[in-house]
């Protein structure tokens, strides 16, 4: 007679071995719910950039500009030369300066074109490419910004000093740091400065030359960007970090680069800054600092710029090249409209007065039916990452859980 026991013992292993089975299934399926889910949610997650067009312009480009709603780019080559592209590509004028330019700025509504050199000569140009106006200030000049309609020129030079122009070239004011001036830019409406220094800090000033707030980093500011309303500042600093202030000099977020930073931009809404870094790379920021997008050109990117929301990234590299990054859905095309079909009069045919008329048997006329195809109906999407997929996985896991809980609870009893 077997022993009492080993049927309690019998049934313990097979609970036991019901039980393992059971939750190896179940992580089996977790491990294809990450599979499939994770990559495919975070890809959804991430704008991708298409790369529009590519120009080389010189050996290097040291500088570009894009306004608002992107239809115009202005960018500064070694060749001493200013290029305005518009949005395909296209080249519309070139200006020789004969001088080494060091930056350039563009209006938001591209009726001003700003560039300043190394000797201190800062030139305005219509959209035309006609020159307004050359001054000089007689320091070097290393940034430059411009407001609205061209009304204000904002420039940064080497004598510690901002000066702000008018829209006819004279000096309005000027503001002394205590370090050399490294970069500049103003706010579409001019009401306010923002410039940085070799002495750390950044600084906010008003239309009329008077300062708001100044801010200290851990570094020399080599690239400053403002909001068009200038309630957003971004600047970059030699100790390899990228600041985002708001209109009040509170640090909003900061985030620090392996390789150093070359180049600062902010879209007029403030709502995205690019960063153009030594190691070759582009990368894309939101309002709280998280990475959007990012991509590697080929050499250092001296110069980056963004439109109105995003739509557009700019940059421009160190090998002569300005590339232009789309992140707009591709175009849906347009079907033609239908050509209405035009039936034409009846024709009657008098007959004579005491002339029998004469009957011909009518001919049926051929109609050709003419069906229109109705597409189905989209259903929902099922790509990884859509809301259906997900939906359907939960659905799947809901109901293995459900099977593992009831396969446990049946091998206990047994």
């Amino acid at each position: 007679m077997a022993p009492r026991g080993g049927g309690y013992l019998s049934r313990t292993a097979r609970y036991h071995e019901g039980r393992n089975s059971l939750l190896h299934l179940s992580i089996a399926a977790l491990l294809v719910f990450v599979c499939l889910v994770g990559p495919g949610s975070a890809q959804g997650t991430l704008p991708k950039g298409s790369l529009l067009w590519t120009q080389v312009i010189g050996n290097t480009v040291e500088g570009i500009a894009i306004t608002a709603d992107s239809s115009r780019v202005a960018a500064i080559s070694d060749d001493a030369k200013l290029y305005l592209f518009d949005t395909p590509g296209n080249v519309l004028w070139t200006y020789p300066t004969g001088r080494r330019l060091t930056s350039v700025a563009i209006a938001a509504d591209d009726s001003r074109v700003a560039a300043g050199a190394s000797d201190g000569s800062v030139s305005l140009l219509a959209r035309d490419g006609t020159l307004i106006w050359t001054n000089t200030i007689g320091a070097e000049l290393n940034g430059i910004g411009i407001s609205f309609g061209g009304e204000y020129v904002v420039v940064a030079s080497s004598d510690y000093r901002v000066r702000v122009m008018g829209s006819n070239g004279s000096l309005l004011w000027s503001y002394t740091a205590n370090g050399a001036m490294t970069a500049a830019a103003v706010s579409a409406n001019g009401r306010r400065i923002a410039c940085g220094s070799r002495d750390y800090r950044v600084y906010l000033l008003d239309q009329g030359g008077t300062l708001l707030w100044s801010y200290t980093t851990n570094g020399g500011v080599r690239a400053i960007a403002i909001s068009s309303d200038g309630t957003s500042v971004a600047a970059i600093s030699s100790d390899n970090t990228l600041y985002l202030l708001d209109g009040e000099g509170r640090l909003a977020w900061k985030t620090s680069f392996a390789s150093v930073p070359l180049s600062v931009a902010i879209s007029p809404e403030g709502s995205l800054v690019a960063v153009g870094s030594r190691d070759n790379r582009v990368s894309l920021f939101d309002s709280r600092g998280g990475t959007t997008w990012a991509t590697i050109l080929d050499e250092p990117v001296n110069g980056v710029g963004l439109s109105s929301d995003g739509d557009y990234v700019v940059a421009a590299t160190s090998n002569g090249r300005v590339s232009l990054f789309s992140f707009l859905p591709p175009a849906t095309p347009t079907p033609p409209p239908e050509t209405p079909t035009t039936i034409p009069p009846p024709v009657w045919n008098a007959t004579p007065e005491y002339t029998a008329a004469v009957t011909t048997p009518a001919i049926p006329e051929q109609v050709t039916e003419t069906t229109t195809a109705i597409p189905p109906s989209a259903g929902p999407s099922m790509e990884p990452g859509s809301p259906a997929f997900l939906f359907v996985v939960a659905g799947i896991l809901l109901g293995l859980t459900a099977l593992v809980i009831a396969g446990m609870y049946f091998f206990k009893k047994r």
